[in-house]
């Protein structure tokens, strides 16, 4: 539960349950919604889980469990990183944020547990502690292209962050890290602050911020490509196929799963890859269902997000690599008949509902 909860079950509705958090799935009509997140909104994102990592050996211990290079990074820096297990599939797609006395991993919802016990299980000798702290903070994110600006007006200076970095900024009588983070969200900066200031921030927020809800983040999240936790990222997938190659350095040195991951980019092994779906007016399909071409099984559906500024839903789907050709045409198996539905380049074109 967020302590938010109160906002939203009094403004929201459609709500949606997600790693333990009632989420309203919009509080206005979704077009407006969708407008404001262009300009200037804010959403309540404190269902990321969250784990602080402590202790001397920190940074080797995490270097050698993920996939991209996390030495040499300093305090008020962040980067994306994956943990993958041995057979090279994605355990979790982390945000890191170094501080001075550990690192705060910003997690995919429900994930902070599994990471900790992940940490802890590779943890032998070394002087770590992995603890999970997901409802101890509250993340509110801010997205649109006015952010920026508006959040000068709340902090000055402190808001001019390049992507990647983050400050330790004194809010009343609290201390919040304002992070500008990187691509693989869809945030403009997250605001991270102990849970029970949330309320009070978030009101202040709202004085220039228009609230969205997760039906907006949801398509958001799918024009840009974001592969999600229990949706692109699972068993059944490695990061070549998701899109998150720019988060594996095949420079460094071992982790686990480092030999498949590796093998499967020199020898071009890789068999599928995630694609956009824009699909056809009609009943939208689930995730999980089949994506046809002649009759013929080619991939599968895993997320979908409404149509909002057109006739058009939106689908992110797994292809396989002979079939993947922007502008093909595919049908998606559904309940009430197949779906008619256009492949399409990550991220999606901004008209292409």
């Amino acid at each position: 539960m967020s302590t938010l909860t109160a906002y939203h079950s009094e403004y929201g509705c459609d709500f949606v349950e997600l790693a333990g958090y009632r989420l309203p799935g919009r509080y206005r009509p979704l077009v407006e919604e969708y407008a404001a997140a262009q300009t200037a909104a804010l959403i309540d994102r404190s269902f990321l889980g969250k784990v602080l990592v402590r202790g001397r050996d920190r940074e080797v211990l995490l270097h050698r469990l993920s996939t991209n290079e996390m030495r040499g990074l300093q305090p008020g820096e962040s980067r994306v990183n994956l943990f993958t297990n041995a057979k090279g599939r994605v355990v979790d797609l982390v945000e890191m944020l170094a501080q001075e006395d550990g690192y705060l991993l910003l997690t995919s919802p429900g994930r902070g547990a599994v990471m900790s016990k992940w940490i802890d299980k590779y943890t032998f000798r070394e002087d770590v502690q992995a603890a999970e702290v997901s409802k101890d903070w509250a993340v509110i994110s801010l997205l649109g292209a006015r952010a920026v600006m508006q959040l000068e007006e709340i902090f000055g200076d402190h808001a001019a962050l390049p992507a990647g970095r983050f400050v330790k900024v004194q809010w009343r009588d609290h201390e919040l890290l304002l992070h500008h983070p990187h691509a693989a969200t869809l945030a403009r900066y997250n605001l991270i602050v102990v849970a029970a200031a949330a309320p009070a921030l978030w009101q202040e927020l709202l004085r220039d911020f228009v609230p969205v809800g997760f039906q907006v983040h949801e398509s958001l999240r799918l024009r840009r490509g974001i592969p999600a936790a229990d949706h692109e990222i699972v068993e059944s997938y490695n990061p070549h196929e998701i899109g998150l190659l720019p988060f594996i350095n095949f420079e460094k040195g071992c982790y686990i799963g480092q030999e498949v991951i590796a093998r499967l980019d020199s020898y071009q092994k890789v068999q599928r890859q995630l694609m956009g779906l824009q699909l056809a007016s009609g009943p939208e399909p689930a995730a999980g269902a089949a994506v046809l071409a002649a009759a013929q099984e080619i991939g599968t559906v895993t997320s979908v997000a409404p149509a909002i500024t057109g006739p058009f839903a939106l689908a992110l789907a797994v292809i396989r690599k002979a079939y993947a050709q922007p502008g093909s045409r595919v049908e998606v198996a559904g309940p009430q008949g197949a779906v008619p539905a256009v492949l399409r380049e990550l991220p999606f074109a901004p008209d292409s509902d």
